[in-house]
């Protein structure tokens, strides 16, 4: 993993569990481009995202057209 695919988690990661709502790719493209600058977010928010479900800090949730992601809260981990 590279530095930046790490900066970019640990933001996810730390945004995801301040605000606790739901969150899909578009929201997470525009913390990257807040946060990052303008760029073609879309791929590397849902790699992103992808990654925090697998590690059980989000839970996917919605048909695949629709899909969001939630904070696990049952999973008992800290962000």
């Amino acid at each position: 993993m590279s530095a930046e695919d790490a900066e970019r988690l640990a933001l996810l990661r730390t945004v995801a569990a301040q605000w606790q709502g739901e969150w899909t790719t578009r929201r997470a493209q525009h913390l990257y481009a807040a946060r990052f600058g303008p760029g073609d977010w879309r791929r590397k928010a849902r790699l992103d995202l992808d990654v925090l479900a697998r590690q059980g800090l989000l839970v996917e949730a919605g048909p695949e057209n629709r899909r969001h992601f939630t904070l696990n809260l049952w999973n008992g981990a800290s962000l």
